[in-house]
């Protein structure tokens, strides 16, 4: 009797083991579907996205690296300033005679912007004039005169005193027609000068003189910019400094035109840092040759570098 209760203990101890084992079996069957069914998760969450740029695992930054995909960005942001501007200003004082040019006008290289009326440069380019046709026409009389006296004094007619006379008379004429030229040259400079034309073709920015006002030598006329081409000046922190190199693209936005990115790219990079703010200083230059833009918007954007991009740069210089 008492040895077929303890059989049927341990037999019933058994069956709980065996149980519990089973349970636990098929616990960590259900479980491993259930994992492998998460695994996927992982690789499917979507991307983050910084400045614009797509971040991806590191599994997949390293395998793309080398097709030149971005890898570190900085940002810049400044006032867009035209590639030329130039201010016209009058070279002489008098009255200013013509001022045809408005703000907005496009204007060509060469043009006559204003004109000044200062007759006494007009007086002086008549009498220059007059002094240089004198003095050709007293040469010419005395060449011919010289020529005649050579006839003769190759068949003994003159002397040889009175033929090195002429000579002598003939240089001085010479030299008379040579400083009444100067002369000549130099009243034509200042007539030039009462024209003032543009030195490229642009867009009259500003006007600060009015037709018939009287101006002084280095009065300011006009000003005259060059819209096509836009530049931006920023500094790039030293943390980025490093992959910034010409000819990196810039994605720029301007100031009242949201709805439009600008593609630029760096033109210049300073060769050393700025001693004030310690930031290195770049030049953006941006395309504009609609005129869209107008010079003196704020911008601001992103510059895109590449480990390709900053080794090939590296390389090459």
């Amino acid at each position: 009797m008492i040895h077929r209760t303890l059989t049927s203990r341990v037999g019933a101890a058994t069956t709980i083991a065996l149980l519990a084992f089973g349970a636990s079996a098929c616990s960590n069957d259900t479980a491993a579907p259930a994992t492998s069914a998460r695994a996927p998760l992982v690789a499917d969450t979507t991307p983050t996205t910084a400045n614009g740029i797509t971040e991806t695992s590191n599994t997949e930054t390293s395998n793309t690296a080398s097709n030149d995909v971005t890898a570190s960005t900085a940002m810049v942001s400044g006032t867009l300033e035209p590639l030329a501007r130039a201010v016209l200003r009058a070279e002489l004082g008098g009255a200013l005679r013509t001022l045809p040019v408005k703000v907005g006008d496009r204007v060509t290289a060469g043009q006559v912007i204003a004109t000044l009326d200062i007759p006494a440069v007009r007086s002086a380019m008549a009498a220059a004039d007059a002094q240089l046709l004198s003095q050709e026409t007293a040469l010419r009389q005395a060449t011919r005169e010289r020529d005649r006296v050579a006839q003769l004094l190759a068949v003994g007619g003159v002397s040889r005193a009175e033929m090195d006379e002429w000579d002598s008379r003939v240089e001085a004429g010479a030299a008379a027609v040579q400083a009444a030229q100067s002369q000549r040259a130099a009243a034509a400079a200042d007539v030039a000068r009462l024209s003032v034309r543009a030195p490229f073709a642009g867009i009259v920015e500003r006007r600060t003189s009015t037709q018939g006002s009287i101006v002084q030598p280095g009065d300011e006329l006009v000003s005259i910019i060059d819209a096509r081409t836009l530049e931006l000046e920023a500094g790039i922190a030293t943390a980025q400094a490093a992959h910034v190199r010409p000819g990196a693209r810039v994605a720029l936005r301007v100031a009242g035109f949201a709805d439009s990115v600008l593609a630029a790219r760096i033109e210049r990079v300073a060769p050393s840092l700025d001693p004030v703010t310690r930031q290195l200083r770049v030049i953006v230059r941006v395309p504009n040759h609609q005129g869209r833009f107008p010079a003196g918007a704020w911008a601001e954007g992103t510059v895109l570098t590449s480990e390709r991009a900053a080794t090939s740069a590296a390389g090459g210089r």
